[in-house]
């Protein structure tokens, strides 16, 4: 499977932020301020490249696939495109943004303010973007361009993989209509990055903090796995190591068992790991960054 790299992005040398290099995207004061507090929801429909989720976003009057990611983003841009897709949309520079992947090797990467961007038919206009990474086609999924944590944290958001789906309600939502978000309530942890969706659970080798990162798969970095002493497997020839949790908890709620691939990550002091996709697969997750609280309904759980 692929690795998927954490960056740690900062404008022009000033606080690092955490997230996700191949999933960036970000938020500005003023972006889609109207469209949050629409009374319709923003649909974003899901195909899976490589197991990462992507939807179709237009930018430049042009249609392209962006990747969707909760835990991705930075304050540098509202969303990261393609050096041609930026070029295409006449986007105007603004500088650069300094970043750190996960092996602590620093890179750069140029700003724009793009003129138009269309998702789910609403229009956002002067909207902040960083170019994509050069990492992204060497060892990503495929697919340039992202949306990140900064944009979606402004609404409720539904991540419904098994439904093929991410829904943004208003922010003030508490029951999406058509939704069942289910009874567990799971809060927010404190973070030093803002909007990170970070949780404590319970296994049985004692208490960490996971990113609800909705990755390609549930990740813990090698230096936990060995400070833990957690038993790994392998499936094969060439495969990583494999950790299986007995049980996961949250909350005082059994989560139920879940298998995380154990790989060299860094991660920054918020979290020790990452939730991801056969998690999310098997669940109905719903985050309401107003409230500071994750609601979680296992799919194919009674209502």
């Amino acid at each position: 499977m692929k690795k998927n790299p954490l960056s740690k992005p900062r404008a022009s040398g000033k606080s690092a932020l955490i997230g996700l290099v191949l999933l960036i995207g970000g938020y500005l004061p003023g972006f889609g301020a109207d469209a949050a507090r629409a009374a319709h929801p923003i649909r974003l429909p899901l195909t899976f490249v490589h197991s990462n989720p992507v939807t179709t976003i237009t930018v430049g009057g042009q249609s392209v696939p962006a990747v969707v990611d909760i835990s991705g983003g930075d304050a540098d841009g509202a969303l990261t495109l393609s050096k041609d897709l930026i070029e295409a949309a006449h986007g105007v520079s603004l500088g650069t943004a300094v970043a750190t992947d996960a092996s602590g090797h620093e890179f750069t990467r140029p700003r724009f303010s793009i003129p138009a961007v269309t998702i789910d038919g609403r229009t956002f206009r002067d909207v902040r973007a960083v170019q994509e990474a050069a990492l992204v086609a060497e060892d990503g999924p495929g697919v340039p361009n992202g949306i990140g944590k900064h944009f979606l944290s402004r609404y409720f958001v539904v991540v419904d993989y098994a439904g093929s789906s991410i829904t943004l309600w208003p922010p003030d939502t508490r029951n999406p209509m058509g939704t069942d978000c289910g009874r567990i309530r799971i809060p927010m942890e404190r973070t030093k990055e803002a909007k990170l969706a970070v949780s404590s659970f319970d296994t049985a080798a004692g208490r960490v903090r996971l990113l609800w990162g909705a990755n390609s798969y549930s990740m813990l970095p090698e230096s936990l796995v060995e400070k833990l002493r957690l038993a790994t497997v392998t499936h094969g020839p060439d495969s990583p190591k494999f950790h299986q949790t007995r049980a996961l908890s949250a909350a005082g709620q059994d989560l139920g068992p879940l298998e995380f691939v154990v790989l060299p990550l860094q991660l920054p002091p918020d979290f020790d790991g990452m939730l991801g996709r056969n998690f999310f697969d098997h669940h109905i997750v719903c985050f309401d960054y107003q409230r500071r609280e994750i609601r979680v309904r296992r799919v194919d759980a009674a209502k």
